[in-house]
């Protein structure tokens, strides 16, 4: 199974005129195999801080629509919609000014592309 994910920024939501936009990489693709841990990673451009901005991730499976997945800041500050599971989960590498996107136990119907979209950290209180 290939888990393919992608980079989706969602301009204007940060931008000002004195600074460049930031920007998030990831690989252009994992290879699982059923049942394995898999970690997708979305870094930020490294003159900004992780720790400063929260990411949503979204899945795209084939033939599907776009699909939230979660939000992740912090483990304060984090929303996942009820209906995904709970091997959905992330986490935020400060060494690596990452989001990392954590799948346990991928099976068949993770096969898809993923997003990672930037925006400031807020709350879901």
């Amino acid at each position: 199974m290939a888990l393919a994910f992608m980079v989706l920024l969602l301009a204007g939501m940060l931008g000002t005129a004195s600074r460049a936009q930031p920007t998030l990489t990831q690989p252009s693709s994992v290879s699982v195999l059923p049942g394995q841990t898999t970690r997708l990673s979305c870094t930020l451009s490294p003159q900004y801080n992780i720790s400063q901005f929260g990411i949503s991730w979204y899945q795209q499976r084939p033939g599907h629509s776009l699909r939230y997945l979660l939000y992740y800041n912090s483990e304060r500050d984090k929303h996942k919609p009820d209906q995904i599971p709970d091997r959905f989960s992330a986490i935020k590498d400060l060494a690596s000014n990452a989001c990392i996107l954590i799948i346990t136990s991928t099976c068949q119907e993770d096969n898809g592309k993923y997003y990672c979209a930037l925006s400031r950290a807020f709350s879901w209180f």
